[in-house]
């Protein structure tokens, strides 16, 4: 059995502060309190058998694979939108290229942009 400070603890099993606060409030991890001043300082007890690690547990692990999917398919869409607006623009600038080119007006400022 080891005992380890809060942080100490976060570093060990590489989660955060929270998520530790979060495993010892639901009894998942033990701790042992020890008198400091009015306050308490919090200790982790881990086993030395343990692996460095929590383990996630499944439906957990499964709401972040599903909305790691969720997110994918959001980029894979907000992608196709910007290839579709890249391509209107690039007619726009074409037809606004022809138009200036019919009208013998040339702007020197879409020149530079678009060259």
């Amino acid at each position: 059995m080891r005992i380890l400070t809060k942080a100490e603890a976060c570093r060990e099993l590489s989660v955060s502060l929270s998520t530790l606060d979060r495993r010892i409030a639901s009894g998942d991890v033990r701790t042992r309190r020890e008198p400091l001043g009015r306050r308490h300082r919090v200790y982790v007890m881990l086993d030395d058998d343990l692996p460095g690690a929590f383990e996630t547990p499944q439906s957990e692990l499964a709401v972040v694979l599903e909305r790691l999917r969720g997110l994918e398919a959001q980029v894979a869409f907000l992608q196709d939108q910007l290839d579709l607006e890249q391509e209107r623009n690039s007619e726009l600038i074409d037809q606004l290229k022809a138009t200036q080119e019919r009208s013998g007006v040339r702007w020197r400022f879409w020149e530079r942009i678009v060259g």
